[in-house]
């Protein structure tokens, strides 16, 4: 038998003793949450407590779900922190820790710019967090008002901020202490290149993750850290050949104990372990997304060093609600109110649901008639061609009435309309690359066939597009600043001044008003067909 194999039996010997002993402490699929009478203290306990445990508790991509997610009442985070205060009541230390993607996603962070996020994690008490993309979805001076608020420590090895005003908030890597061990922590980053605008993450340089990673979890090792946990925003694992994500991570390298994952929203309710370069087995755990689990794993390390687990994702649900702490609710009640008062506004109703959809679909038609609208309505312009890029529109909208609150969850990115001319050569490379994707919003007036992802035919009001003709076209920064797809071409370019989202609220109100019950329809017509 192989020393590698006999430390996987090892640990899941190890492993095996600490899930039975805290089955004990189980019950109902979530922690058997102890009595009010528990004492919470975790500097008294300190002392107390075997030098050789600890519990790290995490979120990854958050999403700023601070409600309960409406569709399956899990989630939200007035319960999320009254589990991991339960967490503490039963267990001496306990560290919590967010692998990125904290904000973006509801209408929180559209309107209040991630205040709510950042008082979050000083009063739940994080000890340490990495960055996501969406992070980034404010550009650097609201990433950098972000980082200012709170007093969590923030590691992001393969970033490099050095050239930004930020570096100052942002670590290579960091070390907690756990009662009497000392953890090290690292912070690996998705690659920003077509994930996020250019513009919001000016100076930011992604480095190779896999070689820094090693080095700097070997510098932790250096200082005294008894293990290394990486916070990591690379996703799970890739379909591809491609290394930076997390399986990736430990077939490449020596030094790292543990991986907390993010950025693929992958739910795990067992932990993969992994081989590395050394013939070790590396737990990877994720929770999934929104807050609907809050992931456990109780650590211990050997004799030789060497650290056990017991993991497992525990349920965020109303089970919880007996438990919630009325002062921080307090808190979350005043934010709420704020919000609901703006985004309960109704704007119109919809007899049927507007949904998303390849190549074409309600929602995404109006939303390419919208962008040929707003370029006309408020700056003039009129536009032969619009376009708008799918990953933009995060949900659909659902019969009824129609909310202002509806609006902002179908486009919460604080994108602005671009309008630009360019040659009908690139215009043609344009539709390319909505053929690419299988269809994409364009306005009425497009008439594209895609054949097996390539354009077989494309006209503008009836006319084939003449390579030597200017062309107008609204779309948004995001994709003119990728510098692609025939945009980087562009002739000229004139960005609205207002969040588009705003310009979208409008365009629904403008439906509505034509419509003597107010009522907002949409539907296909064949402007892309896939033959």
């Amino acid at each position: 038998m192989t020393a590698s194999r006999m430390r996987k039996i090892q640990k899941l010997i190890a492993a095996f003793a600490m899930a039975t002993a805290t089955l004990s402490a189980i019950s109902c699929e979530f922690l058997n949450i102890p009595s009010e009478e528990g004492n919470g203290n975790k500097e008294e306990n300190v002392t107390e407590i075997d030098n050789d445990e600890f519990v790290i508790l995490f979120t990854n991509d958050f999403h700023s779900q601070i409600e309960p997610i409406s569709s399956n009442d899990m989630g939200g985070i007035k319960r999320i922190k009254a589990l991991v205060d339960s967490v503490r009541n039963a267990e001496p230390v306990v560290l919590l820790a967010d692998a990125g993607d904290l904000v973006q996603g509801t209408y929180y962070f559209s309107l209040l710019n991630g205040v709510v996020e950042m008082m979050v994690l000083d009063e739940l008490e994080y000890d340490i967090r990495t960055l996501g993309n969406h992070e980034f979805d404010k550009k650097m001076v609201g990433l950098g008002d972000m980082l200012a608020m709170s007093s969590v420590p923030v590691v992001a090895t393969n970033y490099d901020f050095s050239n930004t005003a930020l570096d100052r908030f942002v670590q290579k890597s960091s070390i907690v202490n756990a009662g009497k061990l000392k953890i090290g922590f690292i912070g690996l980053n998705v690659r920003l290149h077509n994930l996020v605008d250019p513009a919001a993450c000016e100076g930011v340089i992604w480095q190779d993750a896999i070689n820094l990673a090693d080095k700097e979890a070997e510098k932790l090792r250096d200082q005294g850290a008894d293990m290394v946990i990486a916070l990591s925003h690379l996703g799970y694992q890739h379909n591809d050949d491609r290394v930076y994500y997390d399986r990736g991570i430990v077939m490449n390298t020596k030094h790292i104990d543990m991986i907390i994952g993010g950025h693929s929203h992958t739910y795990m309710p067992f932990a993969d372990y992994v081989t590395n370069l050394e013939g070790e087995e590396v737990p990877i755990v994720q929770t999934g997304s929104q807050g609907r689990f809050l992931g456990y794993a109780k650590i211990k390390l050997g004799e030789d060093g060497s650290p056990s687990f017991s993991y497992r994702l525990i349920p965020v649900d109303s089970r919880l609600d007996n438990r919630i702490d009325q002062d921080f609710s307090d808190m979350i009640n005043a934010y709420s109110a704020t919000v609901k008062e703006k985004m309960d506004e109704v704007i119109g109703y919809c007899p049927q649901t507007l949904r998303r959809g390849l190549p074409e679909s309600p929602l995404y038609n109006l939303t390419g008639d919208a962008l040929i609208w707003m370029a006309k309505e408020f700056h003039g312009v009129d536009a032969d061609v619009s376009i708008y890029n799918t990953g933009g529109i995060r949900s659909d909208i659902p019969a009824g009435n129609v909310t202002l609150g509806d609006i902002y969850a179908v486009y919460p990115f604080d994108n602005v309309l671009s309008v630009v001319t360019m040659k009908g050569s690139d215009l043609k490379t344009l539709f390319e690359y909505v053929a690419s994707n299988g269809g994409m919003p364009v306005n009425a007036g497009v008439n594209l066939v895609i054949n097996d992802r390539q354009v077989k035919s494309v006209t503008i009001d009836g006319k084939e597009i003449v390579d030597s003709d200017t062309y107008t076209v609204a779309t948004i920064d995001y994709l003119v600043n990728l510098g692609r797809y025939g945009l980087e071409n562009a002739i000229t370019r004139n960005d609205a001044p207002e969040i588009i989202r705003d310009y979208f609220g409008e365009y629904f109100r403008y439906l509505a008003s034509k419509d003597p019950e107010k009522n907002i329809r949409y539907k296909t017509d064949g402007r892309i067909i896939v033959e």
